[in-house]
């Protein structure tokens, strides 16, 4: 099992990709491994409820240990957790053979050990489009900024004293919660912060706080107070505020230093549900699996019964096809993109070319006058040298000079520049690789340096083939805003389809997660309030987890499914520019990787129409994947028979998109249907644009509301065209189901593989 974080810290600059190894089995019957079990109810016809005491839970549950551990204090030592809301189950520390055991004992379902699950602002709320316009006059479109909503995180834990999670003008924790703050001492909690725990304790982190301070930076995006004067390094200067800063914080821990059990977040998704969240955002996530074999895909499943909605990152995989994780349906999965603002280091080449380029470090007094410029790895001294890496370069004369360095090898951003400064050079062209294309990050370097995209750093390669005394200079421009590219798929954001469900387009949207100014625990220049730039779909997710939040908050009845297909009806597909968004690579980017496209907060507060399901709507989809009885029970947590099911294929699963296959002169027709929450009286009329290669259908064309909340069918039939060849296996379209006068456009993306 994997699960990724990609982060790039200002602190350090460096630049993270962690991956997990999946749990071995034990090497001897005698190692205790820490083994999750699902087992009924404890009795026919009886419900586990909050009424249900933990005793009688407990009672239950121990009742599967092995005689080994009768005594009290070796079951306090085995059990790890039990579980009253996600699952019917518990987690304990057994051996092989112990587990082994369980199988024969009435009301054992499955036990298996647990998997190892690694940890995978300023301007991103202006650039949303909200901070001048939220909180209007007129209350039909007013998120209240998310206030009265909770949202819970499950992390890393949090800074509590950090001043984005002040309490002013914050009210009071809305009468439905019960959560707890575990922090040691007095005053550690508030209104903003109303609830800590940690959920690993047997990791020795028996408190809420972090070491890592990825989750005081994803709780900052989501829902941080605002704090003026935020920046590092005097760059990327504002007031840092949360997508929905009146919401309230709960912070779940369950990762150590580079360790997050799946037990922990298992219990940490149980904690929350009981608690009373209304929004879950899970910066984490575990390599594709089936649904009822991945912990979050199940807990979430819990969640959205409870009226919780799901945000979850889709994973850092990128721009590897079908990388996701997080992708199951009741899920809203993130895909990460840039924002408009860069904080530009601009390389001017001896033949007066200038490249732009970003870096954090930007020195006030360099003299940007031209120096020789070196290529380590054409000396042919040290095939590493190409990467900068840790002595490479002491047998190369790199003195006065500015040397290139290539982004991999295992080597970090900053660590390269300190290579290059250790060793005498006077500044460093970081040049991406091609899998990197126009992404670019501003690293604290310790250097004059400028991180290039591959474009431009192959502009520098041609140039110094081209000269025998090649020179270059770096001028250092400070924060700009206005880059017309963005938003622009970044490149390590997971890409569809889904291994798991290819009829469900996947990711379903991207936002903002490339160099993102949020809260961090300390500071990168000793300024009072520390705050950091970091990357990565774990950005990303907390972003549409505080736009989930203030949908949530000017909608109170709507649930998950709602705000979804709210979120993805209205995203856009154009760039600051007016043209399509791209990828890394700068061309146009796919459903596969943007899904929907990118949010727009603003337009998903009053989206039309919507797209919305039942937990039980699930079930015959779950059926349609071929899951079993007993699979399917583990997901949706009772007793199904798929024999008496009316399965459904994954595409005709009330969805806001469409993801079908098509073989030669195929013909598949799905039905959906919306739900009027935008005018009373409204007229809507469809245009379809359909997929290159594929004629589409829609009956009725038009529907002719009366009220709000009614509901209408329709239906869409696809037909592969036998006269017209697409240019690629895969065709894209959409549907638009238009008001009267241009009120509302609810567009529903379609992709289309041909088979």
């Amino acid at each position: 099992m994997k699960a990724f974080l990609l982060i790039s810290l200002a602190l350090t600059s460096t630049f993270f990709s962690f991956s997990s190894q999946e749990a071995s089995p034990a090497s001897g019957q005698g190692d205790l491994q820490t083994y999750i079990v699902f087992v009924d109810e404890p009795a026919a016809g009886r419900k586990l409820s909050t009424e249900s005491s933990n005793d009688d839970l407990l009672s239950w549950y121990t009742s599967f240990l092995p005689p080994t551990t009768l005594s009290s204090n070796n079951q306090q030592e085995r059990m790890v957790h039990s579980y009253r809301k996600v699952v019917t189950g518990f987690a304990a520390k057994l051996t092989p053979r112990e587990a082994k055991a369980m199988e024969e004992k009435q009301g054992f379902i499955s036990a298996r050990v647990e998997r190892s699950v690694p940890l995978l602002t300023t301007h991103t709320p202006e650039f949303l489009g909200l901070q001048q316009n939220l909180g209007g006059s007129d209350w039909k479109y007013s998120s209240n900024f998310g206030q009265g909503l909770i949202i819970g995180l499950i992390d890393s834990g949090i800074k509590h004293d950090h001043p984005s999670f002040s309490d002013e003008g914050m009210p009071p924790p809305p009468a439905k919660w019960r959560g707890k703050c575990e922090f040691n001492g007095k005053r550690t909690c508030n209104n903003k912060l109303i609830g800590a725990r940690s959920f690993s304790a047997h990791l020795g982190d028996h408190l809420p706080s972090e070491e890592i301070y990825h989750g005081s930076h994803t709780a900052g995006e989501a829902a941080g107070s605002p704090v003026r004067g935020a920046n590092v390094l005097g760059q990327a200067n504002g007031t840092a505020m949360g997508i929905a800063p009146k919401a309230h914080v709960a912070m779940y821990k369950v990762c150590g230093m580079d360790d997050c059990p799946e037990s922990g977040i298992l219990a940490a998704m149980d904690a929350a549900i009981e608690d009373g969240v209304d929004v879950l955002s899970l910066s984490l996530g575990i390599e594709s699996y089936n649904f009822y074999d991945d912990v979050i895909a199940v807990g979430a499943f819990r969640a959205i019964q409870s009226g919780i909605f799901v945000s979850c990152s889709a994973g850092n995989g990128g721009p590897s096809q079908s990388s996701l994780v997080n992708e199951a349906p009741w899920i809203l999965t993130v895909g990460a993109s840039t924002i408009d603002r860069e904080i530009r280091a601009t390389v001017v080449l001896g033949n007066n070319v200038e490249l732009h380029g970003e870096s954090l470090y930007q020195p006030k007094d360099l003299n940007s006058r031209q120096l020789p410029i070196i290529d380590p790895e054409a000396t042919g001294i040290n095939a590493s040298a190409r990467f900068c890496g840790g002595g490479s370069l002491k047998n190369i004369d790199v003195t006065g000079k500015i040397v290139i360095c290539h982004m991999g090898g295992r080597v970090e951003g900053v660590e390269k520049g300190k290579e290059v400064k250790n060793n005498g050079g006077a500044g460093m062209i970081l040049m991406n690789n091609l899998a990197g294309g126009y992404t670019t990050f501003p690293y604290a370097h310790v250097l004059p340096a400028s991180h290039l995209s591959y474009k431009d750093g192959r502009a520098v390669m041609d140039y110094l083939n081209s000269t025998q005394s090649p020179t270059a200079a770096i001028k250092f421009r400070g924060t700009l805003i206005g880059k017309s590219i963005a938003p622009q798929v970044a490149f390590f954001s997971s890409r569809g389809p889904s291994l798991q469900s290819p009829g469900i387009l996947k990711p379903d949207i991207i936002g903002p997660g490339v160099n993102i100014l949020a809260a961090w625990g300390v500071s990168v220049d000793n300024a009072t309030n520390p705050f950091n730039i970091v990357s990565g779909t774990s950005m990303s997710c907390p972003h549409l987890s505080g736009v989930a939040a203030l949908i949530k908050s000017a909608h109170p009845d709507w649930s998950p499914a709602a705000i979804k297909s709210a979120i993805l009806t209205t995203a856009y597909t154009f760039n600051r520019g007016g043209r399509s968004i791209t990828t890394e690579q700068n061309v146009s980017a796919t459903v596969y990787d943007m899904g929907s496209g990118h949010v727009n907060p603003l337009m998903a507060l009053n989206p039309g129409l919507i797209y919305d399901l039942q937990p039980d709507d699930f079930i015959p989809y779950l059926c349609g994947l071929g899951y079993n009885d007993t699979s399917i029970r583990l997901i949706v947590q009772r007793k199904v028979k798929c024999s008496t099911e009316p399965s459904v294929p994954e595409a005709q699963l009330n969805y806001p998109t469409f993801s079908i296959s098509l073989g030669s002169g195929d013909e598949k027709t799905y039905t959906r249907t919306v739900t009027n929450v935008g005018l009373p009286h409204s007229t809507y009329t469809c245009k379809a644009l359909s997929p290159e290669g594929v004629d589409v259908k829609v009956v009725p064309s038009e529907i002719n509301f009366k009220e709000l909340k009614e509901k209408a069918n329709y239906s869409v039939t696809f037909t592969r065209l036998r006269n017209i060849m697409a240019r690629s296996n895969v065709s894209e379209g959409y549907l638009v189901w238009s008001s009267n006068e241009d009120e509302y456009n609810v567009v529903s993306t379609i992709a289309v593989v041909f088979v």
